[in-house]
């Protein structure tokens, strides 16, 4: 899948869990700077993105998405 639709569909995903506006997601959004993600948005981001792309993620890289960019280099790796 081309790099631009996989980076499309995570940030649709991110927009729709955490209810934040499409245009203002930025590579490094995070736990950190984006208020509506806490622990239980973080468990329906993962479920959400496991959904939309038919994977699964390991504990390890549950822990190691620490922003959107990580998201979309995790979710490239399995595609």
């Amino acid at each position: 899948m081309a790099k631009s639709g996989v980076q499309e569909r995570v940030k649709l995903v991110f927009s729709d869990v955490l209810d934040i506006d499409l245009q203002t997601i930025s590579d490094d959004l995070g736990p950190d700077n984006c208020d509506s993600w806490d622990s239980m948005n973080n468990l329906r981001l993962i479920t959400a993105l496991e959904e939309e792309f038919s994977i699964n993620f390991s504990m390890e890289e549950i822990s190691s998405m620490v922003d959107i960019s990580r998201a979309i280099e995790l979710i490239e790796s399995k595609s």
